[in-house]
């Protein structure tokens, strides 16, 4: 009888045991989330701000920002620009008006779409009269301009920015696809005019000097005006 009461007593004592334990663990665990969630609550950030009103389009620079504290969680951090990061923004475009002293997001300063100077145009063009297909955005090319029988280079060994993947594929396919150039305003509106009265030829002129000709046949007063200078007709 003593012995099945001890066996009792010792059973009970280890079920009291195990269930204080758990306890103790989860109360241990409790405190130890608070308090994290408490101390990540109080942790700061430096992140950019504008130090002064910057316009849609304006190019990044050092001066244009300044360092603030902010105490945010890591959903909203992930957002902001850190002082780590400010180095990236240097020479991109603000995509949107930032008024000083607000914060600036991550999406706020994209990459430029051209070089200095130059705009991003989109020629669309068949692979067979833009060698072939075989341009990438490592590539210059040269653009000529077919209007009214004359043939022109309108651009001349412009940094090609993007090629759109061809409609169609396999060999001997001739799908349109589309070549993105930099180029300046007046050459951008000669393109332009080009491909609505004309046509447009793509040449990859990678390492290649630059064309001697940059017009064929010559305009009709060129060639007036180098008949009334040369020798005359053998009939008169």
């Amino acid at each position: 009888m003593t012995t099945e009461r001890s066996t009792h007593r010792t059973s009970l004592v280890g079920r009291l045991s195990a269930g204080h334990f758990i306890m103790l663990l989860a109360g241990l665990l409790a405190v130890l989330a608070n308090f994290a969630v408490l101390r990540s609550r109080d942790e700061s950030f430096l992140v950019a701000v504008a130090d002064r009103d910057l316009r849609r389009g304006t190019v990044a620079t050092a001066d244009a920002f300044r360092m603030v504290e902010v105490q945010v969680g890591s959903d909203v951090l992930v957002t902001l620009v850190e002082a780590g990061s400010l180095a990236d923004l240097d020479g991109r475009i603000a995509a949107r008006s930032v008024a000083e002293g607000e914060l600036i997001l991550v999406s706020d300063f994209v990459a430029a779409a051209a070089p200095s100077e130059k705009r991003a145009m989109s020629i669309p063009v068949e692979r067979v009269h833009a060698a072939g297909g075989m341009i990438t955005d490592a590539d210059v090319v040269d653009v000529v301009a077919v209007v009214d029988g004359i043939a022109e280079y309108i651009v001349v060994a412009a940094p090609v920015l993007d090629v759109a993947a061809p409609s169609t594929t396999g060999i001997g396919s001739s799908g349109q696809f589309y070549v993105t150039v930099a180029v300046d305003a007046t050459t951008a509106l000669r393109i332009a005019g080009a491909l609505d009265g004309g046509s447009i030829e793509i040449v990859r002129s990678t390492g290649a000097s630059e064309p001697i000709e940059l017009i064929l046949p010559q305009p009709l007063d060129d060639l007036s005006e180098e008949t009334s200078t040369g020798e005359p007709d053998a009939g008169t």
